[in-house]
């Protein structure tokens, strides 16, 4: 046997998972295509219920992010309306703001030299009575694997080829615009802040190492593809539409800046697992950013294979076990995600929703809605 475990992608999710699988004694090998990290957006939102998995990267990972307590979400008339993320998790750690690109080095630091094989892509497993044999582009010789994890994100070959081909990514109505900037005016607030108009947000946070993660969620009718020369101007069309203040905002941007330019997907799959393979992040389970949950349930996921390799030993019992511990809490986060988008809105009108024909009622605070809202996923934290 080359190695326990093979996890394809070296993404969050996968480098959180190799690292997990390391702690519990097992031989890991990750392989990615790509000739190094690519890690994909700016900024990255961890809250409680993934920190509470990230222990081993120690007091570093906090030096290398930034504590985010409140989010400040203001309307185009002017009236502000303030969440209390301290309240709403109830707990000692606040959600962390971390750039996607520092949080990933710093992973990649704390795994042994070569667990990840860069510029690596399978093209082929298959299934065998005790491993998966792993074959290789470019003629490398076939290799054998007690459970092959695919970690290799919302347009996984692995989930399309062997587990669940059926299940295809869906357009969730945004397409969101992210960069990061110089915590410098005008981005040099300590808040989560958030403009909305219409049914576009801007906004930005700081995310340590002197820079702000600034992105712009546009409500469209479906996805674009915007050239690299063109995301910058399109940007700027866009807050334009959303008043003088983002306006202003946007206009203080480098146009040559890179701007990463992606669709919200969303994925549900029927199943994660086929024998000694089995699926984990984004190829599992996909959610608008807007949750910013998407980071945390792969970081869970991880945990829980982690315990059911250790628990069950290396084979298709650890990865059933897996699958029925998670797919019950990711498709209740589902429902929970698509109430986070309607109680978002309905909160920063100062509306509670009411059933159709009746009369609107005055909104509880957005604390405590978001307290009720996140209340499952607290157990983790």
């Amino acid at each position: 046997m080359d190695a326990d475990v093979l996890v394809i992608g070296a993404g969050i999710a996968g480098l959180t998972t190799a690292a997990r699988l390391l702690a519990q004694g097992l031989r890991v090998t990750v392989v990615e295509r790509a000739e190094g990290l690519q890690a994909a957006g700016a900024g990255i939102m961890l809250h409680p219920n993934a920190l509470a998995h990230l222990d081993h990267l120690g007091p570093e990972l906090y030096a290398t992010g930034t504590g985010i307590a409140r989010q400040v979400t203001t309307d185009p008339d002017g009236t502000a309306t303030t969440l209390d993320w301290a309240a709403v998790w109830g707990g000692p750690r606040l959600p962390l703001a971390v750039q996607r690109i520092r949080l990933a080095e710093l992973m990649l630091r704390h795994l042994p030299e070569g667990t990840v094989r860069w510029s690596t892509e399978p093209v082929a497993l298959h299934q065998r009575p005790d491993h998966v044999e792993a074959e290789f582009a470019g003629g490398r010789r076939h290799e054998r694997y007690g459970v092959v994890i695919g970690a290799d994100g919302v347009n996984s070959w692995v989930r399309r080829q062997y587990v669940d081909p059926a299940a295809e990514p869906r357009y969730l109505g945004h397409v969101y615009w992210r960069t990061t900037v110089p915590s410098q005016a005008p981005f040099d607030f300590t808040d989560w802040r958030i403009w909305r108009a219409g049914g576009h947000f801007f906004g930005g946070m700081p995310i340590g190492g002197g820079r702000h993660h600034v992105f712009l969620q546009a409500d469209l009718d479906r996805p674009v593809k915007v050239p690299a020369d063109r995301a910058h101007p399109e940007l700027v069309a866009l807050a334009a539409e959303m008043g003088p203040r983002v306006g202003a905002l946007v206009a203080a941007l480098d146009p040559a800046d890179s701007y990463n330019v992606r669709p919200a997907l969303g994925l549900s799959v029927r199943r994660w697992t086929a024998g000694r393979i089995a699926l984990l992040g984004d190829a599992a389970h996909s959610f608008s950013p807007a949750t910013t949950q998407g980071g945390a349930m792969a970081i869970e996921d991880s945990a829980v294979l982690a315990e059911e390799l250790a628990r069950s030993g290396v084979g298709p019992r650890a990865l059933a076990d897996y699958e029925a511990r998670r797919l019950p809490r990711v498709r209740d986060f589902t429902r929970l995600a698509r109430l986070h988008g309607v109680l978002s809105s309905s909160i920063q009108h100062g509306l509670a929703l009411a059933a159709p024909g009746a009369a609107p009622r005055p909104a509880p605070s957005p604390t405590a809605w978001f307290r009720r809202l996140y209340r499952p996923l607290m157990d983790a934290a």
